[in-house]
């Protein structure tokens, strides 16, 4: 009877696992052509110099980004899967797999992340220095980079979005690539009403 009554109490210590898969269509676009000293490297200095990205420094990115002309990115599908585990009870995250057909090779498995949890919904973000070099590409150093994978409970769906530009550490032109990645689906269950 006394191991029951343990039984018992210690259920509600553990915390309730749940898992939530989402599935997103998207595209990841490429660049390698330049541009001069304009927005972007208003934007890099700000990246340099806080340790998050500000609404200023997300506007320079941007602004940078309308230098080239539509025809200058080479657009190419996305088809990614988020599988996160949240513990359930407090609305917390606890682990995020997610997987990218075709997969950009300038994607760094072991880049810095930090989580954000919003009421919401939770978001996963992957960093890297500016100047890092790239492990993958060794020749060149980092630029910009941060990807984000989200959900909202809310609506019950999920996003990936993130920019990756690298520049070659030899300062050359030419062939620094430039890749944007967008995409967004509907998440299985978690679905919260206001």
């Amino acid at each position: 009877m006394r191991f029951l009554l343990i039984l018992i109490l210690s259920i509600p210590l553990y915390s309730q696992s749940s898992k939530v898969l989402c599935e997103l269509n998207g595209e990841y676009s490429v660049t390698y052509k330049d541009i001069k000293k304009t927005y972007l490297a208003e934007g890099i200095e700000l990246f340099r110099n806080l340790a998050r990205q500000t609404q200023q420094s997300l506007f320079l990115l941007r602004r940078a980004k309308t230098n080239f002309a539509e025809e200058d990115w080479e657009k190419n599908s996305l088809y990614v899967v988020q599988y996160w585990d949240i513990d359930s009870a407090e609305e917390t995250y606890k682990s995020l797999t997610h997987t990218l057909e075709p997969a950009p090779v300038w994607i760094n498995e072991d880049a810095q992340w930090y989580v954000e949890t919003k009421d919401t919904g939770i978001a996963v973000t992957h960093t890297m220095e500016v100047e890092e070099e790239h492990p993958l590409f060794p020749e060149y150093k980092v630029e910009v980079y941060k990807i984000t994978n989200s959900f909202n409970w809310f609506t019950g769906k999920g996003q990936i979005y993130g920019d990756i530009w690298l520049k070659k550490k030899d300062e050359s032109k030419g062939k620094n690539p430039k890749i944007e990645i967008f995409a967004n689906g509907k998440c299985e269950q978690q679905k919260k009403k206001f």
